[in-house]
């Protein structure tokens, strides 16, 4: 080896050269397929953890949106679709009956979405269930001829009557059935300001219910309407019949209770004739409401609660709403025995359930009340 000339050395040192260099590309090669291979993976694993989360919320979407399906009869847009042709070719059959023809049906729901009279749309079109309005869409229900059917004749009320030019429906409407009237009231609150009982007596009005208080939708606070002893301390001494109501926003049987005996010191040594009532309405602001999430469950217990604590105490319970409290946001069936007041702004009317008072406008207009006032009539 030692005898190599000079030239042979170089040549062997430039081939030594060349196999390191070789040497070092294929380890930088190697580390840098082990580091795409480490990062591969981790996208992996980061993709795989991803898929698995946006699975479990899908999942808990379609068992949500399954459960609502089944327990409320939701009714999709195609299924929607579906009825509404079906109602129009059994009409288009029936032509020698009622002498309307598809296109006369067509011609009805056109103008009835022109005005924006979705709901009394849907009610002619599906005439064996309630249509409730809800939040992006209308809800189905079956009448239920287990439950206390209404002993209304609806044929017998004379309803107010609408403005061709304003479209608004103007007056008062009249029950009378075999010599037996409804009575005439009124609903108050702070957002009347001050009253002329006298006045309100002298235009017809037999009874009024006061707004006692109610409790905030946001903090939970119990607090009185600021007008409320005025209002029932004038409608006492004017002699009208009077009850009282408080606006619930109780999240359990517990908070409906405090809220009815709340309302039972309040009362003190006023004198009430009427129900003392619970209000049951959608908040002014869902988003803050701390009802928004509550079950129907739940506040049904906290209204049986309210309305079994004001028996204790003797007075008449009593329960107002309007189609979406009665069957979306309580269990009606659980609230049978309680007496109801249904509001209702709709002509005509159409709540097949029993119920003692019905509200047919927040418009109307009542001498010494300035402003709105809401009407309405009690049938027994």
């Amino acid at each position: 080896m030692n005898n190599l000339s000079e030239e042979q050395k170089l040549i062997r040192r430039k081939r030594i050269q060349r196999a390191r260099k070789v040497r070092n590309v294929l380890s930088t090669l190697l580390v840098l397929c082990l580091v795409v291979s480490i990062g591969v993976a981790v996208c992996y694993m980061l993709l795989y953890k991803q898929t698995l989360k946006q699975y479990d919320q899908k999942s808990e979407e379609l068992e949500s949106l399954k459960n609502e399906i089944e327990s409320g009869a939701y009714i999709a847009a195609d299924e929607a679709d579906a009825l509404l042709n079906s109602a129009l070719n059994e009409a288009e059959e029936e032509t020698d009956i009622t002498g309307n023809t598809e296109e006369d049906y067509k011609a009805m729901i056109r103008e009835y979405m022109e005005e924006g009279k979705t709901l009394s749309m849907l009610e002619n079109v599906f005439p064996e269930n309630i249509v409730v309005p809800d939040t992006g869409g209308y809800r189905f229900f079956d009448i239920d001829s287990s439950l206390n059917m209404s002993e209304v004749d609806y044929s017998a009320i004379e309803y107010p009557v609408q403005n061709e030019d304003t479209g608004k429906y103007e007056g008062e409407a009249f029950y009378s059935k075999d010599g037996d009237e409804a009575k005439k009231g009124v609903d108050v609150s702070s957002f009347q300001g001050d009253i002329d009982w006298n006045k309100v007596k002298n235009d017809g009005v037999e009874y009024a219910f006061i707004r006692l208080g109610y409790r905030g939708y946001e903090s939970g606070k119990i607090v009185n309407d600021n007008k409320y002893e005025d209002n029932i301390t004038g409608c006492n001494e004017a002699g009208l019949d009077c009850g009282v109501y408080f606006f619930t926003e109780a999240l359990n049987a517990t908070e409906g209770k405090e809220e009815a005996e709340f309302v039972l010191e309040c009362l003190e040594d006023h004198h009430i004739e009427m129900p003392i009532v619970i209000d049951v309405e959608q908040s002014a602001n869902v988003s803050k409401s701390r009802t928004k999430n509550l079950t129907a469950q739940d506040r049904t217990e906290a209204v049986i609660a309210f309305c079994e604590r004001v028996k204790q105490d003797g007075y008449t319970p009593m329960i107002y709403g309007n189609l979406k409290s009665m069957l979306i946001m309580l269990d009606f069936e659980r609230l049978e025995e309680y007496d109801k007041w249904f509001a209702y702004y709709h002509y005509p009317l159409r709540f097949p359930y029993k119920h003692r008072i019905w509200q047919y406008t927040a418009s109307g207009k009542v001498d010494g009340i300035k402003g709105d006032a809401d009407l309405n009539l009690m049938f027994y």
